[in-house]
């Protein structure tokens, strides 16, 4: 469970023991099935503060792909500002909130590896929630864009939404969810062939990144991309049934015009070939 400080401070939660607070005792609050109680109030539409309206072709390619039954793993490449994220979280949520879909909750994972640097969980301050949660502000940010703080509250102090860690996925089976894997490129080949074969029944899993900012595998500061465990499942994976691929381009960024241009100079220095 996330910490009563944090909530409080992102306006998660008022902390004063209001019937949004998920720190009421629970003989108030009834112990019904979390994840039954919010299918039961939307109906078989999910009640969802922002729908969602593709921007480019390829953010609308990007959620058909998920949506296909076929599909039980995507691989999804974008640079910096193509909704990459907004729409694999988005998707999930849909599904997770419907009924009949089978699907009970999301686990979302980031890899704990500062800009630049390698992996320091262990050197941070805190217990393992405090030093996870500076690795998922933008899922946060998502969350609440897109169901509300409320609901993102509810979902993730019922465990129906939860912020996984890369570290302890081993001998876990992943059934009846999604599960997201953002900033990819940012792990190990061993790590995603870890998380790729905890996948069990009816579990689908988004794994995606952006080659090429990966932080962790760097030559004397140049980014040597295909050391990462994303590059070559990419390539390892062309052929496997089950599993599709997505690749957004430097078109598809919906952020500020001056982010495209700086995006060109440096695929003009360090292209990368998918």
């Amino acid at each position: 469970m996330l910490s009563r400080e944090f909530l409080v401070e992102r306006g998660y939660c008022c902390g004063h023991g209001c019937k949004m607070c998920p720190y009421i005792p629970k003989h108030q609050k009834g112990n019904e099935n979390m994840t039954r109680k919010y299918k039961s109030q939307i109906g078989t539409i999910p009640k969802i503060v922002n729908d969602f309206q593709p921007k480019t072709d390829n953010q609308k390619l990007f959620f058909q792909k998920i949506s296909d039954f076929n599909n039980q793993l995507i691989l999804c490449h974008g640079i910096a500002g193509t909704g990459k994220t907004y729409v694999s979280i988005y998707k999930a949520l849909q599904d997770v909130l419907r009924r009949g879909t089978g699907y009970d909750k999301i686990i979302i994972i980031n890899p704990t590896v500062d800009v630049g640097n390698e992996d320091k969980l262990g050197y941070l301050p805190g217990a393992l929630q405090q030093k996870i949660q500076q690795y998922n502000e933008s899922t946060f940010t998502i969350l609440n864009k897109i169901i509300g703080k409320s609901r993102a509250n509810k979902m993730i102090q019922d465990d129906t939404i939860e912020i996984g860690v890369l570290n302890f996925l081993r001998g876990v089976n992943l059934e009846n969810c999604y599960v997201i894997l953002d900033e990819a490129q940012n792990v190990s080949p061993m790590q995603i062939k870890t998380i790729m074969t905890r996948i069990s029944q009816n579990c689908k899993m988004i794994i995606q990144g952006d080659m090429s900012q990966c932080d962790k595998y760097k030559t004397n500061g140049v980014t040597n991309y295909e050391k990462s465990g994303f590059y070559d499942v990419w390539f390892r994976l062309k052929n496997v049934q089950g599993v599709e691929h997505m690749a957004f381009n430097r078109e598809d960024c919906i952020r500020h015009p001056l982010v495209k241009r700086i995006l060109k100079t440096y695929e003009d220095e360090h292209e990368i070939t998918l």
